[in-house]
């Protein structure tokens, strides 16, 4: 009887419903906004005037406010409910069709799976999808390659969609080499599979550059997909072997996988090698890394490499053993470094610079790591160690406020602890600095706390400068009995913390985005002098790494950058069109002062084209020196920059002046206004 009651009471209801106007409101896209090809949009709606429980939804586009509409990929059936409820988040992958009249409504699913026309919503007004008109290359490379093919520098090259290199297949490209992504849009990647190879060797001259196709000025985050190596070295994924994420996995377990039980695999060599604006979102919500490395082998080559303006993690290890040299991050999204699924492999002098406004959805972070996405304890664990990593935060001032970064004193509240270990990782990072975080290191889960409370990772020998909140926190779970937030302050750590001020670092001028950029220490920062250690622990092996005598990625000035000239600091505007078939690789000695006039503090930017000896000073119009860098100093071939403060000198005309004993003598004018 209360059964049919209740029952009753329900059709009554629901007819009561069905009598008056059923309102649901979708309110973004609102109208108006002016969207990429590629990104991955919010969907947001209100459905508080549907009377129903738990209504499915299909999502879809069109160029009119009348249709006809094409359903949006993985939008088809949003139940609204828990997670989900009022909004899908990136559930609008903007596609690659520009217009000026663009249309998304949610339609009403029936339980037969139809469509009812009379519950719907769209934007009222329209949105626009703006695609850059792309760069026509010279020659196009499809899927898939199966022998020996070799790029060169003398031409542009496109990629056709996902080019994949199979198993036998070997992608040989020059230095200097340009290859652009497809269409603003259209989903394009490099993967080299399991049995396939990558021969990518640039120069310190001559890097390889893998980009964007929109022309200078017109680039951004999530241009095409990235590059992606899958080897045959082991991961912890159950069967051993798993699909890259972002959706590009065949279902034959062939292109696209990883994992194996070779850890001295070899995918080939990247040296030299610059990734810009990848991170497409090749589904809803689905971003691909700058760099993606699965299962891959530590008989393959990673050094020298320049990931930017990545939409998701600038680079991510999956499994396997691989190591890296002189790895390079600006201004991703998400995690600069991402390590699953039982990497196991060393990196060794690394930079990532956070920009203040830029910062995922799911927090941001340096470094994260899991076990894996279960925390378990599937073998290989994820032993990975770094050291020597410069890692610069979104805040220039420990009083900026959490907020968008887009208003001034702001920093995005989506930003993190600079590492996150959580998920039963055994993470190591050593001889490291961080400068301008919110937070500094978090410990995630009872068994990850219980792995560092064992020694089972190493947080030592690092400088955190500038970090707002906590130094160390726990989340997520309960750490072993008489283990505290002051385990990382042991003396025998020899972790240091000034929370007061990132520029207590002494960095050269770590938080310019653009061509200023200089991770590099003074000649007098602390962290030139603080204690490192490489002595391996009885659960950590750290034989591998060159022992130096400074914390973070440089060596203090004058000592030369390992990153100049390849790295790119302003690869939105670049002009690569010029560098194609340039047979130009030297360069000779330069001098010049960046701004000038000096109001404030400026830079004296000088090219070497050889080892030399080395006299740098500042001369007033009399010829007379007041200001002296060095005298006779030994420096190899390679580019610098050394400050200069407009508080040194009185208002008036000076000269910088580069003395070298095998190429001659340069000046360039100077002039300081106070």
């Amino acid at each position: 009887m209360q059964r049919s009651l209740f029952l009753l009471l329900g059709v009554l209801v629901l007819a009561d419903a069905t009598a008056q106007q059923i309102t649901v409101r979708l309110l973004k896209p609102a109208g108006g906004e002016v969207f990429r090809p590629g990104i991955s949009e919010d969907l947001v709606w209100d459905t508080t005037g549907y009377p129903g429980i738990y209504p499915t939804w299909r999502f879809q586009f069109a160029t009119s406010p009348t249709g006809p509409w094409t359903d949006l990929q993985g939008a088809t059936a949003v139940k609204d409910s828990a997670s989900r409820r009022g909004r899908f988040t990136g559930g609008f992958r903007v596609p690659a069709i520009p217009t000026t009249n663009g249309y998304v409504r949610m339609v009403l699913v029936k339980p037969d799976g139809t469509l009812d026309e009379t519950v719907t919503s769209r934007n009222q007004q329209p949105f626009t999808i703006v695609q850059p008109q792309s760069i026509r290359p010279d020659s196009v490379l499809r899927t898939p390659i199966t022998t020996r093919v070799q790029l060169s520098n003398k031409k542009l090259y496109g990629l056709d969609g996902y080019v994949f290199v199979d198993e036998g297949g070997v992608l040989v490209i020059e230095p200097g080499t340009v290859i652009i992504g497809d269409t603003v849009g259209q989903n394009s990647a490099l993967c080299v599979n399991r049995g396939g190879k990558i021969i990518a060797q640039g120069t310190r001259q001559r890097p390889i550059i893998m980009t964007s196709s929109a022309p200078p000025g017109q680039r951004a985050p999530g241009d095409w997909g990235g590059l992606l190596l899958c080897g045959r070295a082991r991961t912890n994924h159950p069967g051993g072997q798993a699909a890259l994420e972002g959706g590009i996995a065949d279902a034959n377990q062939v292109r696209g996988w990883f994992g194996g039980n070779d850890d001295n695999d070899s995918s080939g060599v990247l040296r030299y090698v610059r990734i810009e604006f990848a991170g497409i979102a090749a589904a809803p919500n689905s971003e691909l890394n700058g760099l993606t490395l699965g299962g891959v082998g530590r008989r393959t080559v990673i050094e020298y490499i320049h990931v930017s303006y990545a939409n998701d993690d600038a680079i991510e290890w999956f499994g396997g053993c691989v190591n890296g040299r002189y790895l390079i991050t600006t201004g991703c999204i998400d995690d600069d470094f991402d390590t699953d699924n039982g990497w196991s492999g060393r990196v060794q002098f690394g930079v990532g610079q956070r920009f203040r406004h830029r910062a995922d959805q799911s927090i941001s972070q340096a470094f994260e790591s899991d076990n894996d996405a279960n925390g378990s304890f599937n073998t290989p664990y994820t032993t990975g160690v770094f050291s020597n990593m410069t890692l610069i935060g979104p805040l220039q001032d420990t009083s900026w406020s959490p907020g968008t970064g887009t208003t001034p004193n702001t920093y995005n509240s989506r930003f993190g602890a600079a590492a996150q270990i959580r998920r039963n990782s055994r993470l190591s990072i050593i001889n490291s600095v961080f400068l301008g975080w919110p937070r500094g290191v978090e410990i995630a889960g009872s068994n990850t706390m219980a792995a560092a409370a064992a020694d089972s990772f190493l947080i030592r020998n690092n400088s955190f400068y500038g970090i707002k909140g906590t130094w160390l926190n726990f989340a997520g779970g309960t750490p072993p009995q008489g283990m505290t937030t002051a385990w990382i302050e042991q003396p025998q750590f020899g972790n240091i913390l000034d929370k007061s001020s990132p520029a207590l670092a002494m960095l050269m001028n770590p938080f310019a985005m653009n061509l200023d950029f200089n991770p590099q220490p003074m000649a007098n920062s602390p962290v030139a002098s603080q204690s490192t250690s490489y002595q391996s622990t009885p659960l950590v092996d750290l034989s591998w790494f060159t022992p130096v005598s400074y914390r973070g990625a440089f060596a203090p000035y004058p000592v030369e950058r390992w990153d100049l000239p390849w790295a790119e600091y302003d690869p939105i505007n670049a002009d690569y069109t010029l560098s194609v078939g340039d047979d130009k690789s030297d360069f000779g000695l330069a001098l010049e002062v960046l701004p000038n006039p000096v109001a404030d503090v400026g830079v004296l930017r000088y090219t070497l084209p050889t080892d030399d000896q080395v006299t740098l000073s500042i001369v007033d119009a009399q010829g007379r020196e007041v200001v002296r860098y060095l005298n006779g100093y030994a420096q190899h071939a390679s580019i610098y920059e050394v400050p200069l403060r407009a508080e040194w000198l009185s208002s008036g005309s000076y000269f910088a002046r580069l003395v070298t004993q095998r190429n001659g003598s340069i000046v360039a004018p100077v002039v300081i206004v106070r």
